[in-house]
């Protein structure tokens, strides 16, 4: 089985944020998800803080760039065993984002 890292990007403009009825409808579809693809979701997956820092060179800045059109917000591990077994996992999530899709190379 191949692993593969699913990168969950938002857009960085403002939007309303969701009512309670809406943040439980989205928390329990992400639950149902979860369940329903358990067994190919491996450890090490978490949201992330939208600040953080880039370091280029000897030089650190605050990161994301203004100027960048999506963030990410968010990651997951999947043991799938192929692209297409992957990409269907990744089909079946909750709405809301984009979802780049990129194989583990197997060095480690």
């Amino acid at each position: 089985m191949a692993k593969f890292l699913f990168i969950y990007r938002h857009p960085t403009e403002s939007r309303a944020q969701p009512s309670p009825e809406e943040m439980q409808s989205l928390q329990a579809a992400w639950g149902t998800w979860m369940q329903k693809f358990s067994m190919a979701i491996l450890p090490g997956g978490d949201g992330l803080k939208h600040t953080g820092r880039l370091l280029k060179g000897v030089l650190v800045t605050d990161g994301p760039y203004v100027e960048a059109k999506e963030i990410i917000a968010s990651f997951a591990v999947i043991q799938a065993a192929d692209y297409d077994a992957a990409v269907a996992i990744a089909r079946e999530c909750p709405p809301g984002h984009t979802i780049e899709i990129r194989e583990f190379a197997g060095y480690a």
